[in-house]
C-alpha cells in the first residue's frame, strides 16, 4: 500500500497552477432576469395574499354555517 501523506503530497505537485485550471468567462447580462424575478415575485406574492384571504373568508362561512344549521355545537358558556 502506497503511503497516503506521499500520495497527497504527489497530487498536489502534480497540480496544474491556478491560472491553467481556471477560466475566466463573460458575464451575462443578468439584469433582465433581474426584472423578470422582481415580476414574478410581485405577482405570486399578490396570488398567495388574495388565495389566503379567500380561503380564510371561505372557512369562516364555512364554520358559520355549520353552526347555524346544528351541525357543529360550539358551546362558547361551557369553556369559562
Amino acid at each position: 500500500m502506497p503511503d497516503f501523506e506521499a500520495l497527497i503530497r504527489h497530487q498536489q505537485l502534480k497540480q496544474p497552477a491556478t491560472n491553467q485550471r481556471l477560466k475566466v468567462v463573460d458575464s451575462p447580462d443578468f439584469e433582465e432576469e433581474k426584472k423578470e424575478e422582481i415580476i414574478i415575485t410581485q405577482s405570486g406574492l399578490l396570488v398567495n395574499f388574495f388565495g389566503g384571504f379567500i380561503g380564510s373568508v371561505i372557512g369562516t362561512l364555512t364554520i358559520l354555517f355549520l353552526y347555524i344549521n346544528k351541525f357543529l355545537p360550539i358551546d362558547l358558556l361551557i369553556l369559562k
